[in-house]
C-alpha cells in the first residue's frame, strides 16, 4: 500500500490536487458509464415498447379469439329447463317440444372390501394389471385400450390416482371401502357397455369388488343419450351440451316427457321400415336376387363371373392387369391381389415379418391365426384383422420372395431414378469393391448422381442390382405403363349394355395414346372395363354393408325406444302408442331459440379494437421520431453531486428521449402491421368483405400518423346487417398460414387467418426481435445483443478503475516523495541556520 504524506513539508493541499488530477485522468471512464447508462436506458426503452404489445396481445385474445366475436345473440323462452348460446350460423327460431331423458354417464359399483386408502391393493389382488378404454366425448369407443399396472407397493390411493391421470377415460373414486368407476363422457354405446374392461389377470376385478359376467365389467348405471324433440323431429345426442342449427344448446331440466318418448317411438319404427327396405334394395344391387323376384346378375357376379369370391380381385381383373403391365415373356409386375398384400407385408415390423419368414408353407388360416395369438408380437390384435386370404399369401414363402424382390426394385429405383443407363456398364464381379468403384468413377456414360448412388452400395448390393438388371429394366418398363394409363383412363368409359369401352376425347393426351400399339390399347381398354367392374361391385358392397349397419342401429334404437315407451306407459299390447296417456301428461310450452343479429354490440367492439390499436401504433411511431438531444448525455457521477434533484430530473427527460428514434425493429414491424390492413383474405365467405376497406376501415389519409385506422361507421354498419358472418371471419377467421388459391390462373400459398390473428403473429414477431435485441428480465447478459455491449462496458469499466487506482497511487507515491525532499531540505536549512547563530 502507498503511503500518503499530506503536505506537511510544502504546505500543499496534496489531496485536493490528486482528486483534481484523477478528474482529468477519469474522462474515459465517465464516457463509459455514460455508454452503459445509455444501453440500459435503450434496453428498458425496447422492453417498455414490448410491454405494450404484450397488452395489446392480450387484449386482442381476451376479448376477440377466447371471447367470440359473435354478431348473434339467443334469447330463450323458458331459462329453467335449456339455455343457449348462438354462434355466427345460427339463424331463425329453434324450437325444442320436449326432453324425455337427460345424458348420463355409465358407473360400476363394486361391493366392500377389505382395505383401506392406505392399504396395498396387491394384498388383495396380487400384482397385476388391467386394460380398460371408456366412451369418448364423441360418442364412440377409444379405439385402444389403457393399461393400469398394479404394483407390489401400489397403494387404494395411489391406484385410484394412477387410474384417474390415465387416459382410460374414466374417474375411479374410493369411499368406505367400496370403489366406484364411472366414464367421464356421458353417453350410450349402442354396440356394448360404455366402461369396457379389455383384458386383467387373476381375476382383479372381481377381487376389488366388481361385477362381471361373460361381456365384462357389469355396470350399475348404463350410460344414456339425451332424448329430445327440436323442430317436430325426435332426436337424441351423447352429451346435454351440444350444438344444433348454429345453437349452443344446453339441457337442463326434462319436460313432456311422454311425448318426446311417443315421437321417438313413432321415429324409430319408420327408422326400422326404411332401413330394412334399404337393405333389402341394395342386396338386390350387390347380390341380385330376392325372395319375391326373379334371380338377376348383382355387381358381385358381374365382377367375379361365379369364380371365387373371397378375394379383394377377381382372377379376370388380375389377368388384364398383368397383360396391360406385364412384360413378356415374364410378368414383371405383382398383380392386384400381390400389391395388396405387398402393401399389407411391407408395412409390418421386422419382428413381424421375421415371425411370417419362418412360419413355413402349408397351414391353415386358424393354424396361423394360432400362431399369432401364442406369439410374443406386440400388435396381435391387428396381424388378426387381416383377411384370411392375405394370411395365407404371407405365409406363403415363394410370395414373401417375391415381396422382398419387388421392395429391393422400389429402394434401387428410389436411389438411381433410372436403369436403362446401367446396361452400358459392366465389371468382373471377382473384383473388389474399391475397383469397381474406381471403373464407376471413370465410367463417361454416368453423370455424378449416378456415379454416387451407385458407388454407395457394397459388393453384395451391386452384384445383386446388376443380376437382376434386366428384370428391375422390365418392372421399370412396366411402371411407366401404369403412369401412361393412369393419365387415360379417366377418358376410357365401360358401356355394361354393349359390354364395349370407348375412347374419348383426349385433348392434349391424343399423342399419348396415338404412340400405344394397337395390342397395348386393347390391353388398357380391357384392363379399364375390369377397373369398372370392381368400382361398382367395391360401391354396392360398401353400400350395402353401410345398409346393414343402418339396420342394425335402427333395430338397437327400436328397442331402446320400445322399452322407454313401455316405461313411460304409453305403449299398448299391440306395440302402438297409446295418445290417451300421452295426451294425460302436464304440458310444457314448448321452449323456443331464437336469434337476433347484434350490429350495434359488433360496432362497439370494433371502434374499441380500432382506438386501441391506433393508441399503440402512436406510442411505436412516436418512440421512432422522438427528437434526440445529443447535448444531453448522461449525467456522470461528478456532475449528479453538483446538480439538484429536480434539475438530475429535467436533464434525464432530455437524455433518454429519441432512444428509439429510426429504429429498425419498431419501423419494420409498423410497416408490417400496415401492410395487413390492405390484404385480402380469399377464405372469407364472402368475397365482397374480404378486405378492411370493403368493410369502411382504411388506415389515415395522414402518412405521419404511422398507419392509424379510421372507420367509416356507415359502412360498416351497412357491411355488418348485409353479411355479419363475413365481416366476423374477416376478423377472427381461423384459417391456415399457407393456404393454396388459384388466382388468375396462378396458384399462391395465402395466408387465411383474420386480420386480429395476423395481428398477433406480427406482434410476436416484432416481441421476438426485440428479445433479441433487448432481452428479458430473466435472461442473462449472453442472451442478447444490448446484454453482450453492457457486459463489454462493465469488463472496460472495471478494468479503467483498476488503472485509475494505479494512478491514484503514482500520484501519492511522487507528491509522497516531494514532500519527504522538501522535508529533508527544510531539515538542512534548518542545522544550517544554527550553526551561524
Amino acid at each position: 500500500m502507498t503511503m500518503r504524506i499530506g503536505g506537511l513539508a510544502s504546505g500543499m493541499d496534496i489531496d485536493s490536487l490528486v482528486e483534481k488530477l484523477l478528474v482529468a485522468e477519469r474522462a474515459p471512464l465517465d464516457k463509459l458509464e455514460q455508454k452503459k447508462q445509455t444501453y440500459e436506458w435503450q434496453r428498458d426503452a425496447y422492453r417498455e415498447i414490448n410491454t405494450k404489445l404484450k397488452t395489446f396481445d392480450t387484449y386482442i385474445a381476451d376479448n376477440f379469439i377466447l371471447k367470440s366475436m359473435n354478431p348473434k345473440t339467443v334469447t330463450s323462452s323458458n331459462s329453467d329447463y335449456l339455455t343457449a348460446v348462438a354462434t355466427s350460423a345460427a339463424s331463425g327460431t329453434l324450437s325444442i317440444e320436449g326432453v324425455s331423458q337427460l345424458a348420463t354417464a355409465a358407473r360400476a359399483v363394486g361391493s366392500q372390501v377389505n382395505l383401506t386408502n392406505t392399504s396395498k391393493v396387491s394384498d388383495l389382488t396380487g400384482t397385476g394389471f388391467i386394460e380398460l378404454k371408456a366412451l369418448q366425448s364423441n360418442g364412440k369407443m377409444a379405439d385402444t385400450a389403457t393399461k393400469i399396472e398394479i404394483t407390489e407397493d401400489m397403494t387404494v390411493d395411489q391406484f385410484v390416482s394412477k387410474v384417474n391421470s390415465s387416459k382410460a377415460g374414466v374417474t375411479m373414486v374410493f369411499e368406505n371401502g367400496r370403489f366406484s368407476i364411472t366414464a367421464k363422457n356421458t353417453g350410450d354405446n349402442k354396440e356394448g357397455r360404455e366402461i369396457e374392461i379389455v383384458a386383467s389377470n387373476d381375476a382383479i376385478l372381481t377381487k376389488l369388488g366388481f361385477s362381471t359376467d361373460a361381456e365384462g365389467l357389469v355396470q350399475s348405471i348404463d350410460g344414456t343419450n339425451a332424448v329430445f324433440q327440436v323442430n317436430g323431429i325426435a332426436t337424441e345426442r351423447s352429451t346435454n351440451s351440444f350444438t344444433i342449427s348454429g345453437y349452443s344448446v344446453t339441457l337442463k331440466e326434462k319436460f313432456n316427457i311422454k311425448s318426446t318418448f311417443a315421437e321417438k317411438y313413432k321415429a324409430a319404427l319408420k327408422e326400422m321400415e326404411l332401413a330394412t327396405e334399404d337393405k333389402t334394395a341394395k342386396n338386390i344391387v350387390l347380390n341380385g336376387s330376392t325372395d319375391s323376384e326373379p334371380p338377376i346378375v348383382g355387381e358381385k357376379d358381374k365382377y367375379f363371373g361365379g369364380n371365387d369370391t373371397s378375394k379383394s380381385y377377381a382372377q379376370d381383373h388380375d389377368y388384364a392387369y398383368l397383360a396391360a403391365f406385364g412384360v413378356s415373356p415374364t410378368y414383371a409386375t405383382l398383380n392386384l391381389s400381390q400389391q395388396e398384400t405387398y402393401n399389407i407385408w411391407k408395412n409390418l415390423s421386422d419382428s413381424e415379418k421375421k415371425f411370417f419368414d419362418e412360419l413355413g408353407d402349408g397351414l391353415s388360416v386358424n393354424a396361423i391365426k394360432t400362431a399369432i395369438n401364442e406369439s410374443s408380437l406386440e400388435n396381435k390384435e391387428n396381424l388378426l384383422t387381416i383377411t384370411d386370404n392375405n394370411l395365407l399369401s404371407l405365409s406363403n414363402q415363394s410370395e414373401i420372395a417375391i415381396y422382398k424382390e419387388q421392395a429391393k426394385y422400389e429402394e434401387y429405383k428410389n436411389k438411381l431414378k433410372d436403369f436403362t443407363k446401367l446396361s452400358d456398364f459392366t465389371y468382373d464381379s471377382n473384383k473388389d469393391i474399391d475397383t469397381i468403384r474406381n471403373e464407376i468413377s471413370g465410367f463417361t456414360g454416368f453423370n455424378d448422381d449416378l456415379k454416387n448412388a451407385l458407388k454407395s452400395y457394397d459388393k453384395e448390393e451391386l452384384d445383386h442390382l446388376f443380376s437382376n438388371l434386366s428384370t428391375y429394366k422390365a418392372k421399370a418398363s412396366a411402371d411407366d405403363l401404369k403412369t401412361k394409363y393412369n393419365s387415360l383412363k379417366d377418358k376410357l368409359t365401360y358401356d355394361s349394355n354393349t359390354d364395349t369401352v370407348t375412347v374419348g376425347e383426349l385433348g392434349d393426351k391424343q399423342s399419348l395414346w396415338d404412340n400405344i400399339s394397337t395390342t397395348q390399347q386393347d390391353a388398357f381398354k380391357k384392363l379399364a372395363k375390369q377397373d369398372q367392374l370392381h368400382k361398382n361391385y367395391t360401391e354396392a358392397k360398401e353400400d350395402y354393408e353401410a345398409a346393414i349397419a343402418r339396420e342394425t342401429n335402427a333395430k338397437y334404437a327400436l328397442d331402446t325406444a320400445e322399452k322407454d315407451a313401455q316405461e313411460a306407459g304409453i305403449l299398448n299390447p299391440d306395440k302402438t302408442i297409446n295418445q290417451t296417456n300421452v295426451n294425460a301428461e302436464t304440458k310444457v310450452n314448448t321452449v323456443q331459440l331464437t336469434s337476433n343479429s347484434n350490429v350495434n354490440e359488433i360496432i362497439d367492439k370494433i371502434k374499441e379494437f380500432v382506438k386501441t390499436y391506433n393508441g399503440l401504433i402512436t406510442d411505436l411511431k412516436n418512440k421512432t421520431s422522438e427528437t434526440k438531444y445529443r447535448d444531453f448525455k448522461p449525467l456522470t457521477s461528478l456532475q449528479r453531486k453538483e446538480m439538484e434533484e429536480k434539475e438530475i430530473e429535467l436533464w434525464e427527460e432530455k437524455a433518454k428521449s429519441g432512444m428509439l428514434r429510426g429504429d429498425a425493429i419498431i419501423q419494420n414491424g409498423l410497416s408490417s402491421l400496415r401492410s395487413l390492413i390492405y390484404e385480402s383474405n380469399p377464405a372469407v365467405s364472402n368475397s365482397k368483405f374480404n378486405t378492411l376497406f370493403n368493410i369502411g376501415i382504411t388506415t389515415s389519409r395522414d402518412y405521419r400518423s404511422g398507419g392509424t385506422l379510421e372507420i367509416d361507421e356507415f359502412k360498416l354498419q351497412k357491411a355488418l346487417e348485409e353479411d355479419p358472418d363475413a365481416v366476423t371471419q374477416l376478423f377472427t377467421l381461423s384459417g391456415e398460414k399457407e393456404a393454396e388459391f388459384t388466382i388468375n390462373n396462378e396458384t399462391k400459398k395465402i395466408n387465411t387467418n383474420g386480420i386480429l390473428r395476423k395481428i398477433r403473429t406480427t406482434i410476436d414477431t416484432i416481441e421476438n426481435n426485440i428479445d433479441e435485441r433487448a432481452g428479458k428480465a430473466t435472461w442473462n447478459e449472453t442472451q442478447f445483443t444490448l446484454g453482450n455491449y453492457l457486459r463489454d462496458v462493465n469488463k472496460r469499466i472495471d478494468s479503467f478503475e483498476d488503472k485509475l487506482v494505479d494512478i491514484e497511487n503514482r500520484y501519492w507515491r511522487q507528491f509522497s516523495a516531494m514532500e519527504t525532499m522538501i522535508s529533508k531540505a527544510n531539515n538542512q536549512s534548518t542545522m544550517l541556520m544554527n550553526q551561524f547563530y
